[in-house]
């Protein structure tokens, strides 16, 4: 599991710093729960106009959490999934002389959503609708709109890096340790990794926590050498 090919490096690198110390098990999944969340906002948010879906790396880089699905709608308003974080796209079904037609839904922000109900030009329609966010839910307009195909992030799993104890010393497992798994469903003895493929990323963000001074070539050697082993 990736995770415990993390954990494994930031030990290593830790190891080397003589102020940093051991990271305990607690530690490393409350260090590594933080820089997975902050990749994906990163990813997603990025202020140099290259955030998520605005290149095929970039929305290749959040895959692992996206999902799709249909959505009902209730008097114009969609209930946002249990597990939601972040939009992505969605459309709508309708039919035009008889044949099935899929239609992109806009979002739109507060003041463009007064705006396009007030236009005589611009006005939503089954054809071309629009939605915004309000609260826990979509709105959708026209109201009656009946269900959308919503496709979105999700709120990551906890990663978590169970273990056993060889004497004093942590040993990964991937089931059958000692900590009890947080995650909903989940064996309370197993391991969850991470749903994000960003190693590098992850190590240097736990390293920056831990106050580590990490080079970019330190990291490089290190992904050369688990590499090489591999």
């Amino acid at each position: 599991m990736l995770i415990d090919k993390i954990y494994k490096a930031v030990q290593q690198l830790s190891n080397k710093d003589q102020v940093s110390g051991i990271l305990s098990p607690a530690e490393f999944n409350r260090y590594l729960e933080f820089a997975q969340r902050d990749y994906i906002e990163e990813n997603y948010n990025r202020l140099d106009g290259m955030g998520y879906g605005s290149t095929l790396d970039n929305s290749d880089a959040l895959s692992p959490i996206k999902k799709s699905g249909s959505i009902t709608i209730l008097n114009g308003k969609a209930a946002k999934p249990s597990d939601y974080l972040h939009y992505s796209h969605a459309y709508s079904n309708y039919i035009f002389k008889g044949s099935g037609r899929v239609s992109p839904i806009e979002i739109v922000r507060d003041d463009e959503w007064a705006e396009r109900l007030a236009s005589e030009v611009n006005r939503p329609t089954r054809m071309f609708p629009i939605m915004r966010h309000i609260g826990n839910s979509f709105e959708v307009y026209p109201a009656e709109i009946s269900n959308i195909t919503l496709t979105y992030l999700k709120v990551p799993a906890q990663p978590w890096w169970n273990y056993t104890l060889s004497g004093s010393t942590p040993t990964f497992v991937e089931s059958g340790g000692v900590t009890t798994n947080p995650n909903s469903g989940v064996t309370a003895g197993n391991s969850t990794d991470i749903e994000v493929q960003a190693f590098e990323d992850l190590v240097f963000k736990i390293c920056k926590y831990m106050g580590i001074e990490l080079r970019e070539q330190d990291l490089y050697q290190y992904s050369s050498a688990e590499q090489q082993q591999q």
